[in-house]
């Protein structure tokens, strides 16, 4: 008998739906930032919110693939610097104690969360568009950017556009080569990370120069990798207009205004033969 009820007791507990906390926090700071093994065949992308809260400073390292969400978090807290961290009972002593705590971003939220309801495909409704509307950017200001993880690629549309241009996002090198054929002069640079699928970013750049040898290249090799970097610093050692180096978030919006060339200087340059 005491064994049977002590089962039942255990189902309930176990059974028993997870809780969870509200923690209101303050953002102190964003930071982007990349690593990867040398087995690794994809790079590991953490984007990460410094906070402020009640038990001290803390950095939340943001999981999930939530593309639309995370942009429109990123746009919730460019206006609005308090935000609630939901967080399970069952780590509520850990999210205290320690000072990273990693999270799904879907966690993240404003205080009233039916703002983050759904509309069609898009984490926020067009009502809430209008009131903040995106600036008309001319399409003569496009940034190219080729990158198959898409966390990062978002992150770097966002900086991107906050900067007035227009960021042209791709996975794939030859829908990015045919999207710079098609409007070559409607681009200021391209930014290309080094672990792309088919022809791969060498020979992509490599087709870019063919075509414009005057389009400011950023090649994205990732972090804590001298041998890759070097790597690509030496293959294009003459393409004055090849730039090899991380891309930091923090940093990417002045690398992106020392690059990018003016409008009045992107001209098209065809290569024959």
């Amino acid at each position: 008998m005491i064994r049977y009820l002590i089962l039942i007791f255990y189902f309930i507990l176990t059974a028993w739906p997870c809780q969870a906390r509200d923690f209101m926090v303050e953002f102190v700071e964003e930071n982007y930032m990349e690593s990867q093994d040398d087995d690794a065949r994809n790079p590991m992308v953490y984007h990460s919110l410094q906070v402020r809260s009640h038990s001290g400073l803390k950095m939340l390292v943001l999981t999930g693939e939530h593309p639309e969400y995370r942009k429109w978090l990123r746009q919730y807290i460019a206006r609005d610097k308090c935000f609630i961290v939901k967080v399970a009972d069952n780590e509520n002593d850990t999210f205290i104690s320690s000072t990273v705590f990693q999270t799904d971003v879907i966690n993240v939220h404003p205080f009233n969360p039916q703002k983050w309801t759904m509309t069609g495909s898009r984490m926020f409704s067009e009502r809430e568009i209008s009131q903040d509307p995106a600036p008309v950017i001319p399409s003569s200001r496009n940034i190219l950017v080729l990158d198959q993880n898409t966390i990062r690629s978002h992150l770097i549309d966002t900086v991107i556009q906050r900067m007035g241009y227009t960021g042209t996002i791709s996975s794939d090198p030859e829908t990015a080569l045919s999207a710079f054929i098609n409007q070559p002069d409607k681009f200021r640079m391209v930014i290309v990370n080094y672990n792309i699928p088919g022809m791969g970013s060498e020979a992509f750049i490599d087709k870019l120069l063919k075509l414009d040898h005057k389009i400011p290249i950023l090649v994205e090799t990732g972090y804590n990798n001298k041998k890759r970097m070097e790597k690509y610093q030496s293959r294009f050692s003459k393409a004055d207009t090849v730039t090899v180096t991380p891309v930091a978030l923090d940093r990417l919006s002045q690398t992106i205004h020392t690059l990018a060339r003016p409008e009045k200087e992107n001209t098209f340059q065809n290569a024959k033969g």
